[in-house]
């Protein structure tokens, strides 16, 4: 097929970030200073994954609370309130989430990946009332089973992340360690996927396998993946984050076809490295980070210009002002860390130690 014409992101701008920067606001906490989870409309369980800002509302989701929170106007005040599309866990259906964890509204449609329920569900149009009921499932026959741990091309396993671009619906399907993609938008439940990425075929799913024999193999390639959470995409170039090969592959031409090779790797100076924070690359994890190395990256995102990545072990963040275009390449800014050596949790005056609380420029596993 030929490549999606255009992004579905929202139009962005450049931004100007400087490394250890203050957040202006916070959501789901009263100031910078509290790190009190819950499940009302000023707090949440526990985020992963990455929520979507469409015009002016705001989808964030809440994987702990079991629910998508939709705020009808961007928050301008920290600690600001929101109805709750769905709060009644533990059932399945259209209307129910288990750990909810990356949203995206795409063409009028949101879409979310529903990890506890190893599916994703698509709203025909965006909801803006309490507990919508979802149109449509992928990676489930229904919207009433769960069929779980499964490696076929209409099955998903704990899916982590999507992305959606032009007509092409991009899935994270980590525990299969592979990607799947739909190169039109889903409209009957249980459509199978198009496309896999780390895998020749659907029904191939163990860890690095290049040679494709169904076993774990010993270290990667530039075709192989081990638990990929995150991916973007602008139609043109793609970019999946590696976790558990503590990299981040793209591909400078949107793959056609099954088990295409990357052409860049970020964390790693070659595809065949594997080892976190390991700067001088001798195959053994560094004792610190650097600006070009990561420790189980988990979420990714790019402007089109420039790309930030979420490194949690490092409780940090990354961001390259301009879109890499050679492997390896360092990191320009940090956020999370005064400097790209930092790796502690909320590590305010930098002595490499904990802090007992937050502030507006630390992190805790960022994702």
């Amino acid at each position: 097929p030929a490549p999606a014409a255009a992004s579905s992101a929202p139009p962005s701008t450049t931004a100007s970030l400087t490394t250890f920067q203050p957040a202006s606001l916070v959501i789901g906490q009263p100031d910078f200073a509290a790190a009190n989870g819950g499940q009302t409309q000023t707090s949440l369980g526990h985020v992963f994954g990455k929520p979507w800002l469409n015009g002016t509302v705001l989808y964030l989701p809440d994987h702990g609370g079991e629910r998508v929170l939709g705020f009808n106007a961007e928050p301008t005040t920290n600690g600001a309130p929101a109805p709750d599309f769905t709060s009644f866990p533990g059932s399945t259906s259209n209307r129910d989430f288990n750990q909810p964890q990356t949203v995206q509204v795409a063409g009028g449609k949101l879409f979310v990946t529903d990890f506890g329920i190893d599916r994703v569900v698509i709203y025909n149009t965006a909801p803006t009332t309490t507990y919508a009921p979802a149109d449509v499932v992928v990676g489930q026959r229904d919207m009433t089973t769960t069929v779980h741990g499964s490696c076929v091309g209409d099955l998903l396993y704990n899916p982590e992340s999507l992305f959606v671009v032009g007509s092409r619906l991009i899935v994270t399907d980590p525990p299969n360690n592979r990607v799947l993609i739909w190169n039109s938008i889903p409209t009957a439940n249980d459509t199978p996927a198009d496309q896999v990425l780390g895998q020749n075929s659907f029904t191939t799913c163990a860890i690095n396998d290049d040679n494709q024999d169904g076993l774990n193999d010993p270290g990667p390639t530039a075709r192989t993946l081990s638990f990929p959470t995150d991916v973007w995409s602008d139609g043109t170039r793609l970019v999946v984050v590696d976790q558990n090969n503590h990299r981040v592959l793209i591909w400078n031409t949107f793959p056609v076809g099954n088990f295409v090779p990357a052409d860049l790797v970020l964390g790693q100076s070659d595809f065949i490295h594997k080892s976190y924070n390991d700067d001088d690359q001798n195959g053994a994890p560094d004792v610190t980070p650097s600006a070009r190395t990561f420790r189980f990256p988990y979420s990714v995102d790019s402007n089109g210009t420039q790309l930030a990545l979420a490194d949690p072990q490092n409780s940090r963040v990354l961001i390259w002002n301009t879109f890499p275009t050679a492997s390896f390449v360092p990191a320009d800014v940090v956020l999370g860390q005064g400097s790209f050596t930092g790796a502690a949790i909320n590590d305010d005056n930098q002595d490499g130690v904990q802090d007992a609380a937050p502030t507006a420029r630390t992190l805790n596993e960022p994702g």
